[in-house]
């Protein structure tokens, strides 16, 4: 993926093997599905949905996605659009203000982090 594009979405996990294949990326566009706090609120949802939502075999949860930005944030990555955002159990400004918390505490000031809704065209992005 050198200065390329990688996506990232309906992963459950974020593997060492699945970043190691976008590493090397100048955008990436990763989902962020939930915000814990508010899917373990949720009252529309069975507690087995949920279970679903947070296993392996599930989504990132924006702390999740956190990490793995975090992870990737080696110099070439600059673009980062956080996507696939539960309605229900996710907000732009939770999703978006849990990754630049997670780079801000490495020191990472490099990346500039947009959210793609369901509603709303994405920024173009030039790369």
């Amino acid at each position: 993926a050198d200065g390329g594009i990688g996506m990232l979405t309906d992963l459950g996990q974020a593997t060492r093997l699945v970043l190691e294949r976008v590493r090397g990326a100048s955008a990436l566009f990763i989902e962020a599905n939930y915000d814990l706090n508010l899917l373990q609120k949720d009252t529309r949802r069975p507690w087995a949905i949920k279970q679903r939502i947070m296993s392996r075999h599930g989504h990132l949860s924006n702390d999740a996605t956190a990490e793995a930005v975090e992870t990737l944030a080696n110099g070439t990555l600059r673009h980062v659009t956080l996507g696939h955002l539960s309605r229900d159990c996710n907000t732009p400004q939770i999703a978006r203000e849990t990754i630049a918390a997670k780079l801000g505490e490495a020191g990472i000031d490099t990346i500039q982090i947009n959210v793609s809704t369901q509603a709303d065209p994405t920024e173009t992005l030039t790369l």
